[in-house]
């Protein structure tokens, strides 16, 4: 009778450190997931010392450990009606039915704000010009690095491929604690 007790104590202590570790690797998987975090930019029409009023703007994700984040844009400035459209995790797609030439915004982005990351900006004019230029983030500031010619129909500028989604990592955790609750319970039936 005492050996039984102790056996289905030590069941329960096992059982008990299995859910602990479980819920401990579900812990470090969600804080070590990306976070969001976000960029203000601006436009302002101005190419080749010309005013140019924008129609449509293009961002591509090209490289880097950041990602576009869903919407992609947001909080366009007042005055300004913008539809955003984001076909996969490396595109984003915002036109306006008023051309404007100034105007700003906030890009989305998952990862850290130490990330980096490599984008391709283009911005349609309404005249039907179409102006680019690249844009690198890494350690924690833009530059803009100097370009000859921006080809706009790139390979790398993929505009409807949708992208993969990714299973979260407590999924794995709830897998692993139950694959460890069925080998205790093997155990304990052996």
């Amino acid at each position: 009778m005492i050996g039984t007790l102790q056996t289905t104590e030590i069941r329960k202590q096992k059982i008990a450190i299995c859910l602990m570790v479980v819920f401990l690797l579900t812990c470090l998987c969600a804080t070590a997931s990306f976070a969001s975090w976000s960029q203000g930019f601006s436009e302002n029409g101005i190419y080749d010392s010309q005013t140019y009023r924008i129609t449509g703007i293009e961002v591509f994700k090209l490289g880097g450990t950041s990602s576009l984040e869903s919407p992609g844009m947001s909080n366009f400035s007042a005055g300004t009606t913008w539809t955003v459209d984001m076909p996969n995790s490396n595109y984003v797609l915002a036109t306006n039915s008023t051309p404007i030439s100034n105007f700003s915004w906030l890009f989305s982005f998952t990862g850290t704000s130490s990330d980096s990351l490599h984008l391709a900006y283009l911005a349609y004019a309404s005249t039907g010009e179409v102006f680019g230029s690249y844009l690198d983030f890494n350690s924690g500031s833009w530059s803009i690095p100097t370009i000859s010619d921006l080809n706009t129909n790139d390979e790398a500028f993929n505009r409807s491929t949708p992208s993969a989604v990714p299973i979260p990592p407590s999924v794995f955790m709830l897998g692993t604690g139950l694959l460890c609750l069925v080998g205790l319970r093997r155990k304990s039936i052996a």
